[in-house]
């Protein structure tokens, strides 16, 4: 039930959650790119568990947003993942905390996991909830 009740505010004020979702991709990806990859400097387990929840929260919201567009999410994922990391980058062009992070394994690496991760999030939530969404309020 509740569940349903997400799902029918999701689809009453789309505008609304489609910003919250891409914002909260952008910014999380940014974020925690530096803290969310086992083995580099700055590991930490706290912030995985944030950044998958926050994850979690972004992909049911396109449950509630796109019924059965699975290349759609994983394409927006590594589009807001990619601006994500590379807003960072720019921000802390040159600083000594991202030394570590700066190879092309974690430029590509990181975008394409963390879209995956959301994608198989929207998989199951679409999967369990998508049956029960009305998608008859766009």
């Amino acid at each position: 039930m509740l569940a349903e009740q997400f799902y029918e505010r999701v689809g009453k004020s789309r505008n609304t959650f489609l910003i919250f979702a891409t914002i909260t991709i952008l910014f999380f990806s940014g974020i925690s790119f530096t803290f969310v990859i086992p083995g580099l400097k700055g590991f930490s387990l706290f912030n995985v568990v944030l950044t998958l929840s926050m994850y979690f929260i972004a992909a049911n919201v396109f449950v509630g947003l796109y019924k059965n567009r699975i290349w759609f999410i994983f394409t927006i994922c590594i589009i807001l993942n990619s601006l994500g990391m590379g807003w960072r980058l720019w921000l802390e062009w040159g600083e000594f905390s991202l030394v570590e992070h700066s190879s092309l394994a974690v430029y590509i690496g990181y975008p394409i996991i963390s879209a995956i991760i959301i994608t198989i999030f929207y998989i199951i939530g679409n999967s369990k909830f998508g049956k029960k969404v009305n998608f008859s309020l766009r």
